[in-house]
């Protein structure tokens, strides 16, 4: 098939399907006239190569494990440090997928305070005896005339 059909068949714009080519994670044959021409299952290795990338993982990681699950036999590697430096791998793209979903919800935390206080007219500091009082809190100030600011004139 050529590369429009394996994007109709895929979801996958033919841009991203160059894209997974140039990062050597689809090899399409070609014709004599430059065409690519794929197989039925570079169908199922663009999904797999979405899975991944939509996981987070970079592309060479994404490389590294399609040579293990499709290029051959699909299977994790048979030798024990091949199958070490894998999972070792895909556990560092594990962590540091967690320390980004910890941020973001720590992110999500202080822009949900920000809507609070925005919406409550909140103004200073957190209240007394509320729970998240070591947290800084109250992030939203009143907007106003500028107290203390005076403007001198010549």
């Amino acid at each position: 098939m050529l590369i429009g059909e394996l994007s109709t068949r895929t979801g996958a714009s033919v841009r991203m399907l160059r894209y997974y080519e140039e990062q050597g994670l689809l090899v399409p044959r070609r014709t004599g006239s430059g065409y690519r021409v794929y197989a039925e299952s570079d169908v199922d290795r663009v999904a797999r190569i979405r899975c991944m990338l939509s996981a987070a993982l970079p592309s060479g990681v994404v490389g590294q494990a399609l040579r293990f699950l499709l290029d051959g036999r699909a299977a994790i590697p048979d030798e024990p440090a091949d199958r070490a430096r894998l999972a070792e791998t895909l556990q560092g793209e594990l962590d540091l997928l967690a320390e980004k979903i910890a941020s973001l919800e720590h992110s999500r935390d202080l822009l949900a305070t920000i809507v609070a206080d925005v919406r409550a007219d909140v103004v200073g500091p957190g209240r007394p005896g509320d729970p998240g009082c070591e947290v800084v809190r109250r992030s939203v100030r009143k907007a106003g005339p500028a107290v203390g600011h005076t403007h001198a004139t010549r």
